[in-house]
């Protein structure tokens, strides 16, 4: 009973520490995750498996972005507690990503990479993804086609030109990420594209760029001078 009212008394200082300022100023990692898991265990101390957490993922981020499967295996967080932080996730991503009506124009091109940047937000493998434009380059759809691992992804061509054929475009680029390295285009990405641009040629498919997402930002292979409109 006393370990309760202790516990309870621990949660309501946490509680009144974060309604001081509504973020998470003077906060630390384990103490934010602790918090997060309240509504995982409604009794339970949660500060001990948020130390738990952090030593095995490494961050709060790496906690959330960790698969549903790993965390379960890990022993330390039950299916539920599991469930449930993979959808505080999913709602960062959400919002983080929420799309709004404005048109995003390919030839606005800081605007169209933090779009881009946008859709790769929070993914801890690579992704490979498909932007679909009209004729008047103004960005109307995209969609995943292939997740890979945390250090690469296959560009299967076969079923990038099935994409873009079902999708009825003739004008399209492509985006994938490096979750933990630099947006720089490895040599392997400009054989690749070049390949596919040579390819989807012959269909008069017009590929406008392919942006690559890195830690540092995000890489244009037309702004590299990777790729031309004559290839």
């Amino acid at each position: 009973m006393a370990d309760e009212q202790l516990h309870d008394g621990h949660r309501a200082r946490m509680k009144a520490k974060f309604e001081k300022t509504m973020d998470f100023t003077n906060f630390e990692d384990h103490e934010i995750l602790e918090m997060l898991l309240y509504s995982c265990y409604t009794r339970k101390n949660t500060n001990p498996i948020a130390h738990k957490l952090l030593n095995k993922f490494g961050s709060i981020s790496n906690v959330l972005s960790a698969s549903y499967d790993e965390l379960v295996n890990s022993g330390i967080v039950g299916k539920n507690a599991a469930l449930k932080i993979k959808f505080y996730h999913s709602l960062n991503r959400f919002l983080h990503i929420e799309q709004t009506d404005d048109e995003i124009d390919m030839r606005d091109i800081q605007k169209l990479k933090n779009y881009v940047a946008d859709q790769f937000y929070g993914l801890d493998r690579e992704h490979l993804k498909l932007f679909f434009t009209d004729n008047r380059y103004i960005l109307k759809s995209h969609t995943n086609i292939q997740t890979g691992t945390s250090k690469s992804v296959e560009m299967n061509l076969r079923r990038i030109t099935k994409a873009i054929l079902d999708n009825g475009t003739a004008y399209f680029f492509l985006a994938h990420n490096h979750p933990s390295a630099s947006s720089l285009p490895s040599d392997e990405d400009v054989l690749l594209t070049r390949k596919i641009i040579a390819h989807l040629k012959s269909m008069d498919i017009h590929m406008l760029d392919h942006f690559i997402v890195g830690t540092d930002g995000v890489s244009s292979m037309r702004q590299l001078g990777l790729i031309y409109d004559y290839e």
